[in-house]
């Protein structure tokens, strides 16, 4: 079982920084109800779409022919939760790009204030290939990102 945890990229440029969106559905939020806590998206969860975006911005600046292994992470804060139904704005942006590895600061919010931040994670540069198809991620990708059209961007499915 795969999750995905981002369902729209606004923007990337390569090799620099990445935006992108993870609606937060009605089924997430039961690991937390559960346990007695209000409805919301896990932290980890949380962390795991940050990472996912950080993932397609390395495969999309290296011709999907790499991936991050995250092996550190500095800082992560939580500042607030983000509630069913609403929307997580990510932004990936790379402090440097070594061949062995990426350094990243992050950002989540719900479009009005920050929700978390991550600083300084380390992710390990690994071939693509062992973990993913290529083919089938460019397949993934050409359905999550819509270009610059503003009002494809964060709503519905992408036009064929």
């Amino acid at each position: 079982m795969k999750f995905r945890m981002v369902d729209r990229i606004l923007a990337y440029e390569p090799r620099r920084a990445i935006r992108g969106i993870k609606t937060v559905s009605f089924e997430e939020y039961q690991l937390r109800e559960r346990l007695g806590d209000e409805p919301c998206l896990p932290e980890s969860l949380m962390i795991e779409a940050l990472f996912q975006l950080c993932n397609w911005l390395i495969a999309l600046s290296t011709d999907f022919t790499q991936m991050g292994v995250g092996v550190q992470w500095d800082e992560i804060r939580f500042l607030q939760r983000l509630r069913p139904g609403q929307r997580l704005h990510m932004e990936i942006v790379i402090r440097s790009w070594r061949e062995d590895g990426v350094l990243v600061d992050g950002t989540a919010s719900d479009g009005r204030q920050t929700i978390a931040t991550g600083r300084r994670c380390m992710a390990a540069l690994v071939p693509l290939a062992d973990y993913h198809d290529p083919d089938d991620l460019r397949v993934l990708f050409s359905e999550i990102y819509c270009g610059e059209d503003p009002e494809l961007r964060e709503v519905g499915p992408c036009p064929a």
